[in-house]
């Protein structure tokens, strides 16, 4: 085995254009995929994926079968639920996280987080039972009132997760 000896020491700004120019050239290709998919935004099948068909198999793809028009209401829904958490969030969270509202109010009351989700979806089942007997509802419609159902669900399912995580480690 060969040895090597180093005697001197690069000076640190030896590599900075490198390392800038590097830089560069990573921002450039992140905001050229962002416009692209900005652009032509993949189906919701594969909005989980980061690749772009451009990317993958040279745009070909294998034929998506079609869905019963229920599955594509519910999906249209997951992308509205999507949107709606991410405009919430702006309103509610704070710039480092989005679901700080949810915790402050749990600090507040001495609750875990998850557990004020289900205060939340307590309050919003009482709108619903209210319009069960009423047949109206004031301040909010029974569509809204489903959405944010749905969110606080996934957001408690998010909320336990992070909890139970933190404590086995």
């Amino acid at each position: 085995m060969e040895t090597v000896t180093v005697t001197t020491t690069p000076e640190q700004d030896q590599y900075a254009a490198d390392l800038e120019q590097a830089n560069n050239d990573l921002r450039r290709a992140v905001a050229e995929r962002h416009a692209r998919k900005a652009v032509a935004p993949p189906p919701v099948a594969e909005a989980a994926c980061d690749v772009t068909a451009e990317d993958c198999c040279g745009g070909s793809r294998m034929p998506v079968e079609p869905r019963h028009p229920s599955s594509e209401a519910f999906i249209a829904l997951l992308d509205e639920l999507q949107q709606l958490h991410l405009s919430k969030s702006q309103d509610y969270g704070s710039e480092v996280d989005p679901l700080a509202n949810i915790r402050h109010g749990a600090e507040l009351v001495d609750i875990e987080p998850w557990r004020g989700c289900m205060v939340r979806i307590a309050d919003k089942v009482q709108r619903l039972r209210t319009y069960c007997r009423t047949g109206r509802l004031v301040h909010e419609g029974v569509r809204d009132t489903f959405l944010d159902l749905a969110a606080y669900s996934l957001l408690a399912i998010v909320l336990h997760q992070e909890a139970h995580r933190v404590r086995r480690v």
